[in-house]
Formats: structure tokens, sequence, C-alpha cells
């Protein structure tokens, strides 16, 4: 099993090859400099969609009171809450050919099942979606996977029964379940999906829900709220993969 460790806190180092930009905030709103915050905040983000998608908990302090201390939850319980740290450092250095090394390293001993719950994460966020702010922005956040020593910890459903048991404050959307992702989307289908799922455009206190990526990595991807998501899936059309699909047999 991969991740190095000599009977102390393991690291586990992963290798990405960024193929455009990828934005995490700065005092002057541009993207040379990659940040841990916006790398972190970024995968939270996919990781509470997926932890909703399969039966978690994970909460949203925008709509809702945060979690605290031990009453948090599922997402909470590996990336931390307000008197309760997260499981691990984040570090990454951006090398000169576009490559992105990170390394995770345990503070508390992390569970196989969080381990593979992060692995899934970054699969989705390889194959389907993109990591960093502005996700709305259709240059940023495209990533391939070089290297990663999270790879031999497959997430499995009899995992999850032992582990998804908390019940802190938490919110269900964005829920993977309630994802769809195209590949190659072209311009009628996305024009399609604005005119006819208006809901995806979002509010003045919500954003959008949808996100179109240019070449490379071409692929869009959205989410909504339950009662609308049947109205997607049909705008959407055969093209489209549903977040049950990308689950696979997890749910």
């Amino acid at each position: 099993m991969r991740g190095c460790s000599m009977g102390g806190p393991r690291t586990f180092n992963i290798e990405l090859q960024i193929l455009n930009e990828i934005f995490t905030g700065g005092p002057e709103r541009r993207s040379e400099v990659i940040r841990d915050t916006g790398l972190i905040g970024s995968l939270r983000w996919w990781y509470e969609a997926l932890i909703r998608g399969v039966g978690g908990t994970a909460c949203d302090p925008s709509q809702g009171p945060p979690c605290e201390e031990r009453l948090h939850c599922d997402a909470c319980e590996l990336f931390g809450c307000s008197g309760w740290s997260r499981k691990f450092i984040f570090r990454s250095r951006e090398e000169s050919d576009k490559t992105l090394k990170v390394q995770i390293t345990e503070l508390r001993r992390m569970e196989d099942v969080e381990l593979a719950l992060l692995n899934k994460t970054l699969s989705i966020i390889e194959n389907y979606g993109a990591i960093g702010g502005k996700l709305a922005h259709r240059k940023y956040g495209i990533i391939k996977i070089k290297e990663n020593d999270l790879r031999d910890f497959t997430l499995e459903k009899s995992m999850l029964q032992g582990y998804l048991r908390r019940e802190g404050p938490h919110v269900d959307n964005p829920n993977l379940k309630r994802f769809i992702f195209i590949k190659n989307p072209n311009f009628q289908l996305v024009k399609r999906l604005k005119n006819d799922c208006r809901f995806l455009k979002g509010s003045s206190n919500r954003g959008k829900r949808y996100f179109n990526k240019d070449p490379p990595g071409s692929r869009l991807f959205a989410y909504a709220n339950e009662d609308e998501y049947p109205r997607l899936c049909e705008c959407a059309g055969e093209e489209a993969k549903t977040g049950e699909e990308v689950l696979g047999g997890l749910i």
C-alpha cells in the first residue's frame, strides 16, 4: 500500500498535470500563484458533494448553523470545523512544467474509508469536474492525475455503512446524486440547458449551478435540487452521465 510512513504519520504524494490555469484566489484576484487554501476549499466542495451522494452529512455554514467540536457532520470529521481540527496537512508546489505536486500528511490517523473517499473525489475532479476557484470560468481548473498514492484505497459500500453516522448540521446540496456530466458538449446542448433549465443560473444569493469548460478536457457539469433534477436529466438527454452512474454501486 502506498504512502510514506516510518511508524508515524503517513504522507501521501499526488502529482497533477495542469491542463489550463488553476485559480485559487489572491489579493489581486489573479491566478499566477496556486494557494493551498483555495485547493483545499475546492477539494472539500467536491468531497461534500460525494459524501451527500453516498448518504452522509455535510454542512454549509452559509445556509445554517456551522458544525462545532464533536457534534459535526461527516465531511467535517475529515476536513475539520470549529474545535475539531482537520486530520491532515495539505501542501502543494507548482513545477515549471505545469506539474502540481501535492502532499497530504496525517495530523491524526485517517481511516481507510476517508482515504478512499479522497481518492474517489480526485477521480471525479479529473474525469468530470474541475479544481480551484472560479469554477464558472471556462478556462480554469482542468487537471490530469499523473501519480497518486491514494489509488490503492478503493471505496466500497460496506466501508461507508460503518462510517457515515454523524448527525451534525447539514444540507442536501450540492449532492453528487443530482449531478449530470457531459463530455465535449456542443453549443446547441449548452444553449438548451440554459434556456430550458433556468434554475441552473442561480439567484442573487446563490451562484449558478452549471459549469462549461473549454478544451483541453472539454466538459459540462451541473447539479439541481431534488424537484428540479428530472427536468435537468430530460434536457441533458442521453449524452449525459448521471451522478448515480458516476457513483456506481456506492448508493
